[in-house]
């Protein structure tokens, strides 16, 4: 183990930078992106882990004049320096877009004779980062300390060949991380076409597996809706499918006198990470034993009743079907900011999930909310009694519902795989750094 500075393991010149002042990225100086124009890194790109964000940008002579030395390369680290989150870190890696750090980011480049990108990024989460944001790992300190306190930190390192088998072993986890959650993508959005061919192209298989519409299938005009819609359709309201809806609950932090029952409480916050591949940080919380009826189970759909912002309405919905529940080791409850539904027929779940998806996203729900006290609230009744919607024949639904609960399947089977992966590389992850697990010679 070779033990030095954290200065000691950068380029010497340009190893550290913070980003320009404030003044000097002020938006009366920037310029439509264009051929030899320049975009600003900003936090965006760290804390969503995603270098194609990012909307501003300047031009090439300011850049020249002003702030080249802010450039950013590939294979650089940034750090998120404000706000709650900052000690993330991200590398840009590939090829990458033009540009510089602003003034919520540090530029780190390193000294590779020294030490290994991957080896660095898992040593810089477990270790230094503590000893950036006061070694409790949960800082509430919205700045990152002076940089004379970063470059001084005591960093120990282990030689360069054995870092780079620790950093290969712990990004091959990260790899198979990053594949799953692109064919988790892939998957999701061969289900949105999937219900968009057969639903809104009116496309789904006849009889003798061709396309309806196209193949002549006979469409009839619907009156309310204007439009004509395949024979033996419908027009009808959601509500004609809702058996029950439970409220949700908060419970307490702690156990305390009845509320001991733990459980894993869902957020409308949480949704993304239920139902696609983004980070899942559902609390752990404790509900009265008289409230665990309102538990969640298989073919439950929950639904987002308040919250939302100006540009994102109430309404997000999350399926729970069997491998969501095999993700966790309590039982699941939803918010007091959300409801489950269930179905009269459960297996209409997937097509009921994919229609009211598509009617969040389209911004339906929009038109169905009201404000209390500065939050929004879905007018859910108003919207279930009211909102007209086609319904297919019986037989097309529950065929979609069994072609497409493969693919939800997979998903969840995918993301499962995900959460066991990285708890294995956590485990790992100190033992190798600590030297406990090593490598034969």
């Amino acid at each position: 183990m070779s033990k030095g500075k954290f200065i000691d393991i950068v380029q010497a010149e340009k190893g550290f930078l913070r980003g320009p002042f404030g003044s000097a990225l002020k938006k009366s100086l920037f310029v439509p992106k264009g051929e030899d124009t320049y975009k600003i890194y900003e936090q965006g790109v760290v804390l969503q882990q995603d270098k194609s964000l990012g909307e501003y940008h300047i031009s090439k002579q300011y850049f020249n004049e002003s702030l080249k030395r802010f450039e950013v390369k590939s294979g650089d680290f940034l750090v998120s320096c404000s706000g709650v989150n900052y000690g993330a870190i991200y590398q840009l890696k590939g090829e990458i877009e033009k540009g510089i750090i602003n003034q919520a980011l540090l530029r780190i480049r390193l000294n590779h004779d020294i030490v290994d990108d991957n080896y660095f990024v898992y040593y810089f989460k477990t270790y230094i980062v503590k000893k950036i944001i006061g070694g409790t790992g949960d800082s509430t300190i919205p700045n990152f300390p002076p940089m004379s306190v970063v470059k001084g930190i005591d960093i120990e390192l282990p030689n360069i060949e054995k870092q780079r088998k620790i950093g290969q072993m712990l990004a091959c986890f990260d790899d198979k991380v990053d594949n799953n959650i692109a064919l988790i993508q892939e998957l999701e959005s061969m289900a949105k076409t999937i219900y968009d061919y057969w639903f809104l192209q009116f496309e789904f298989p006849n009889k003798d597996g061709k396309p309806y519409k196209s193949s002549g299938g006979k469409m009839v005009w619907n009156e309310e809706l204007k439009r004509e819609i395949p024979e033996g359709w419908s027009v009808g309201r959601l509500n004609q499918f809702i058996k029950q809806d439970k409220g949700g609950d908060w419970g307490k932090e702690f156990p305390e006198g009845n509320y001991i029952e733990k459980v894993t409480c869902l957020r409308g916050a949480d949704f993304p990470a239920i139902c696609g591949a983004a980070k899942l940080e559902a609390p752990d919380r404790f509900i009265n034993k008289k409230n665990m009826f309102k538990t969640l189970k298989k073919g439950d759909l929950i639904i987002e009743i308040s919250g939302g912002s100006p540009t994102q309405s109430t309404g997000r919905i999350c399926y729970i079907n069997t491998n969501v529940l095999n993700r966790f080791k309590n039982k699941l409850i939803t918010s007091n900011f959300c409801k489950a539904i269930n179905l009269i027929d459960e297996d209409f779940m997937y097509w009921f999930y994919s229609l009211w998806s598509k009617l969040y996203d389209s911004g339906v729900f929009f038109l169905y909310e009201g404000k209390t006290t500065g939050i929004k609230n879905l007018l859910f009744e108003m919207l279930c009694r009211d909102y007209p919607i086609i319904i297919p024949i019986t037989d097309v639904i529950k065929k979609y519902n069994k072609k497409i609960e493969k693919l939800y399947d997979e998903i969840q089977q995918k993301l499962l795989e995900n959460a066991e992966l990285l708890s294995l590389r956590d485990f790992l992850l100190p033992l190798l750094m600590n030297g406990q697990v090593g490598f034969k010679d």
